[in-house]
């Protein structure tokens, strides 16, 4: 039960913190730079947002793992997240080079966001639990 009411208020916080950078987002490619706005920048968002979603459902269920166990799910976890998105930039890369520096700039920034937003979350339910 403790699980899901963990994993319900990281989706609220996750879903607050992409509205919050999709709409600084917005405002800029709306007017600083309308120039370069590419249409697959909600795919983007779409797409670290799931990412973020199932890399800490997975965390949360198997941290009571035993210590081996954890860590070969998380290298795991790691290593999907890590070449998941290298295949989603090489394909954007190939179908839209024309936008591919505001992509590139948006993917890195949202690829760092999710990274340290995850460990954050997890220490932070870590933390939690370990209080309790």
């Amino acid at each position: 039960m403790l699980e899901r009411k963990v994993i319900n208020r990281y989706i609220k916080r996750l879903t607050f913190q992409y509205l919050i950078i999709g709409a600084i987002s917005a405002a800029v490619f709306l007017y600083l730079i309308p120039q370069h706005y590419f249409s697959l920048l909600p795919l983007v968002f779409i797409y670290f947002y799931l990412l973020n979603y199932f890399a800490y459902f997975i965390l949360i269920k198997t941290h009571k793992l035993p210590t081996i166990r954890f860590s070969k799910y998380f290298m795991l976890l790691t290593f999907i997240k890590f070449f998941g998105s290298l295949i989603f930039v090489v394909l954007y890369i190939i179908f839209a080079r024309n936008t591919l520096i505001p992509f590139l700039v948006i993917f890195i920034i949202l690829y760092f966001h999710s990274l340290f937003q995850l460990v954050r979350e997890f220490q932070h339910f870590l933390s939690e639990k370990n209080s309790k």
